[in-house]
């Protein structure tokens, strides 16, 4: 299968990254800045420049459009005589409807609404996937959904979700971030070494997500076995309580899903 991708920056070049090690895609990339291209294939040598967007779309079965949202229909127009039914055009814009992209292909192809997060850069992305079920056959899906489970965790979900996944799940790294910049002031307040805090914290919570995906307990039951009765974990958890950070981490999430909507012009 060869695979393209319109914009190589985070994202992008994210997807063509994680894509690398899997022999049997044939990698193109564009961006208004080659050096970005440039460099992935420099460090991959795997990842081929195409001159132009229509040049990658007339090049590949799967045209990645990883650019701007206000961007998204201009690009739509410079690819489409060059698609055909045999393409697949999936976007990673937010903001951008199903609908809108059906429109934008003016219904040569099928397309794909895709929402992506962060962690894509590093092969542990998780994947928002919307399907054009009336043009994408069983076997299509099957296909691309092998494809974003080499580079993460994709679900299928329908396109009113899209709001609630970005929301939680695209901004959600952000939040975890923000959380882990807070325990590395406080290692440092306590005598540890900038840099000995952030690679304690970061396996921290490597090791706390992978124990939570592969014990299937809820949150609260895993956090109650970290707090002994008097101990030292409930007096923290009884502070962070006391000041509402659930709530607080909930209102961020859902103040993100109102600026999705502004944005949608919703």
């Amino acid at each position: 299968m060869k695979i393209g991708c319109i914009g190589c920056g985070n994202m992008g070049g994210g997807v063509l990254k994680g894509l690398v090690p899997h022999a049997e895609y044939e990698l193109f990339g564009h961006d208004h800045t080659r050096a970005k291209v440039e460099a992935l294939d420099a460090e991959t040598h795997r990842v081929q420049w195409a001159e132009t967007p229509r040049a990658l779309a007339e090049a590949a079965d799967v045209v990645i459009l990883a650019v701007k949202p206000y961007q998204m229909e201009a690009m739509l127009e410079e690819i489409r005589p060059v698609l055909h039914s045999s393409k697949t055009v999936l976007s990673l814009a937010a903001a951008f409807s199903q609908e809108k992209l059906v429109q934008g292909v003016g219904g040569i192809c099928p397309v794909v609404r895709t929402m992506p997060n962060l962690p894509v850069i590093v092969g542990k992305g998780v994947f928002a996937l919307c399907f054009d079920d009336a043009s994408l056959s069983e076997a299509r899906k099957a296909e691309l959904l092998a494809v974003f489970q080499k580079l993460g965790l994709p679900v299928v979900l329908p396109e009113r979700l899209f709001p609630a996944f970005t929301s939680l799940v695209g901004c959600g790294p952000a939040f975890v971030f923000l959380f882990m910049e807070g325990l590395l002031n406080a290692g440092i307040t306590m005598g540890l070494k900038a840099s000995d805090s952030r690679e304690l914290i970061a396996a921290m919570v490597e090791g706390t997500a992978k124990l939570a995906l592969e014990s299937g307990e809820s949150f609260a039951d895993l956090r109650v076995k970290v707090c002994s009765p008097a101990g030292t974990t409930i007096r923290g958890v009884n502070h962070l309580e006391r000041h509402a950070v659930p709530g607080h981490v909930a209102d961020a999430v859902l103040e993100a899903l109102k600026r999705d909507m502004e944005l949608a012009g919703k």
